[in-house]
């Protein structure tokens, strides 16, 4: 595995850390980390990001209130959400997470103000999602395509991509 920066809640270079419960830290890989700040530093005056998930190993006690977590959310989920079952895998899966630090999850800071955009999570239903992205538009599209322009890969599924999941693309060789 290459280099993994670990960070603790703060902000580093113009970005917030802000780790996702149950988290305490977030450990990235360098070149993902070098990539977010090239993001950041073209993003518009106003916005930054807050990386809130990239790396979590398995076998720890945070992993399994995670995999706790995620069971209980699949339940939930495909109660609630019947016509959305296929997007389950996508939603409570690892996505990479468990992988290494180039898999990573981002939220966005407009004017000093966490946008919300999935105010309940992934069970946010879907109106809600396209009502919230639709409101603050130039700001996820600005930060969606710098992180495109950077080399990250936005997630397949809509919620997840609403959670800024994304990989960073390596090119072997």
């Amino acid at each position: 595995m290459s280099s993994l920066l670990p960070f603790k809640r703060g902000t580093y270079n113009g970005i917030l850390v802000r780790p996702r419960w149950p988290s305490a830290g977030i450990a990235i890989d360098r070149r993902a980390w070098d990539r977010l700040g090239s993001v950041q530093q073209a993003l518009p005056a106003g916005i930054q990001l807050i990386l809130t998930r990239a790396y979590e190993p398995t076998g720890t006690r945070t992993s399994l209130v995670r995999r706790i977590a995620r069971k209980t959310g699949v339940r939930l989920f495909g109660l609630l959400y019947r016509s959305r079952a296929s997007e389950i895998d996508d939603i409570f899966g690892a996505n990479g997470h468990d992988r290494d630090g180039t898999h990573v999850d981002i939220s966005i800071s407009l004017h000093g103000r966490r946008l919300r955009l999935l105010p309940l999570g992934v069970f946010t239903p879907i109106r809600w999602q396209n009502r919230l992205t639709d409101k603050y538009l130039p700001a996820v599209r600005s930060v969606q395509s710098q992180l495109i322009n950077h080399g990250f890969k936005p997630h397949r599924n809509k919620t997840e991509s609403l959670q800024m999941h994304c990989d960073l693309v390596i090119a072997e060789g």
